[in-house]
């Protein structure tokens, strides 16, 4: 904190520009910093030859929005709860022949659902390389990588939590 003594007028309008430049500065610099700062490490993944029985019992007990779809380390998809339910929610297989839930999802693959054109950030990036992807992008969710090794997941809510934090 910053404590400055006021004399007459002119040290007040210089004070109070001190403290709002001060102030931007600050929030400027939230912006800067690297994604690694807040992304989420603690993963939980799946495989693409997964059923996606498995991904409805993930996203079920955990109550994520995203999955990320793995082979090894290396990210080759992303199962997002939305596209998930779309697929799971289609009233029928194509033939005009209804399928039940269960069956649908035991027989059906995690490949078959993620989506595999990924924007990508790297530990290094900065917060506002992210805002600025998720702004052009409609991006829900970005994997954080070096080189094809996922090292974690950032969402707009991640941001939102950090600035928060920072500006109280």
């Amino acid at each position: 904190m910053i404590i400055i003594s006021i004399g007459n007028d002119k040290d007040l309008k210089y004070s109070l520009c001190l403290i709002i430049i001060l102030g931007q500065i600050k929030y400027f610099m939230i912006f800067k910093r690297p994604i690694k700062e807040i992304m989420t490490k603690d993963l939980i993944t799946l495989s693409p030859d997964d059923r996606l029985t498995k991904a409805k019992e993930l996203f079920d007990k955990y109550g994520m929005h995203h999955i990320p779809v793995v082979e090894f380390r290396k990210i080759v998809g992303l199962l997002s709860k939305s596209d998930f339910l779309l697929y799971v929610n289609s009233i029928s297989d194509g033939g005009g022949v209804e399928v039940k839930e269960d069956q649908k999802l035991s027989f059906s693959k995690v490949k078959q659902v993620m989506v595999t054109r990924l924007g990508k950030l790297e530990p290094d990036d900065r917060i506002e390389v992210a805002i600025d992807i998720f702004l052009k992008n409609y991006f829900h969710c970005l994997p954080v990588v070096e080189g094809d090794e996922l090292l974690g997941l950032v969402t707009p809510f991640d941001i939102l939590k950090f600035v928060s934090k920072e500006i109280q």
